[in-house]
């Protein structure tokens, strides 16, 4: 991969993550440009893609924004748009991706991508609940596709800032395993914008780590709207987070895969992060559909494969579910 100035970097998706790894880029000189839609296209094209770190001061970057055939094919493009939107997201990029255009989805939960050339225990086609009709697996092949597991604690504001809090950092690995020099080229163009980036040979066993992480954490959120300080550090709470760890830490060993964390070392990432409100908890406050496909469903769908009781995970997701409706119905009872 060449100097960042000479990349054609398109990144689909403006929410917080989106945002964050499109500015932390265009900062060190690549061509970033943005595919968004509606209102937020709207908002970028007026006020710049705006994006603060930490306590650094907010910057505000005049990215192009629009849709992917504006922009024509890319050396590099991020998906950052939720789990559910996803398929159609990709079918709506491709006049960005050409045969050697590398893509790298910023998604969390079960990848779309995760049984492509592995011949894991329980193996399938595809997961049905995040590639429904396997209709983004269709679209690419396993050589355009860098896997990545996101450690980006961001949020967006109702005035369109993406804050991001903590350390900035990714894994990246190749979905057919082992390692490349496009992978180590494209960590060193990652870690030269400040994003802490690890390279994995067995990106697989990293994607458990954050599957487990989300899946106790996420769905728990919004039943008891606790940021993650509560969620691992209260009891009542806590005894949740560590019930739904070690039911799917139990499931990555059926489908042969031990995750790149233990039980300790997840907890001790989650204590870190801190008073956080997951992206879950932050789109059921603003009324957004819960990314609950992915993260919580694929992973049940994963379990009854492999024949494996979830009881806990189960009841978070379905309560998480039942919450959500409620809130859309009593929403929409209120509307005149």
């Amino acid at each position: 991969m060449s100097e960042a100035s000479s990349l054609r970097i398109g990144v689909v998706g403006a929410g917080a993550i989106g945002a964050v790894v499109a500015g932390m880029l265009a900062g060190v000189g690549a061509q970033v440009s943005v595919v968004e839609l509606g209102a937020r296209r709207a908002a970028i094209a007026r006020d710049g893609l705006r994006f603060q770190l930490g306590d650094a001061p907010m910057q505000a970057l005049p990215l192009p924004v629009g849709d992917a055939a504006d922009f024509g094919v890319q050396d590099l493009v991020f998906l950052a748009v939720k789990s559910q939107v996803l398929p159609a997201a990709l079918a709506g990029a491709m006049p960005m991706i050409g045969p050697n255009t590398q893509v790298v989805p910023l998604v969390n939960g079960v990848p779309w991508w995760y049984f492509l050339g592995t011949d894991a225990p329980f193996a399938r086609e595809h997961v049905e609940t995040v590639d429904p009709g396997a209709r983004a697996q269709q679209l690419l092949t396993p050589a355009q596709l860098i896997g990545s597991v996101v450690y980006i604690t961001a949020a967006l504001s109702a005035d369109g800032v993406a804050h991001a809090t903590g350390p900035q950092r990714l894994v990246i690995g190749e979905v057919l395993g082992g390692m490349s020099e496009r992978i180590q080229a494209l960590a060193a163009l990652l870690e030269s914008a400040a994003i802490s980036t690890k390279v994995s040979d067995d990106i697989r066993r990293d994607v458990w780590t954050k599957v487990a992480l989300n899946l106790a954490t996420n769905p728990l959120s919004v039943v008891a709207e606790a940021h993650l300080a509560d969620q691992f550090n209260r009891d009542d709470l806590r005894n949740a987070v560590d019930a739904v760890l070690h039911e799917t830490v139990a499931l990555a060993g059926l489908y042969g895969v031990q995750p790149s964390m233990d039980l300790e070392q997840m907890i001790a990432t989650g204590k870190r992060v801190g008073a956080f409100d997951t992206s879950m908890l932050q789109d059921y406050r603003a009324g957004r559909p819960l990314e609950l496909g992915a993260i919580g469903q694929a992973v049940l769908e994963l379990a009854e494969q492999a024949g494996h009781a979830m009881p806990v995970a189960r009841s978070m997701v379905g309560l998480a579910a039942y919450k959500a409706q409620r809130a859309t119905a009593f929403v929409s009872k209120e509307l005149p």
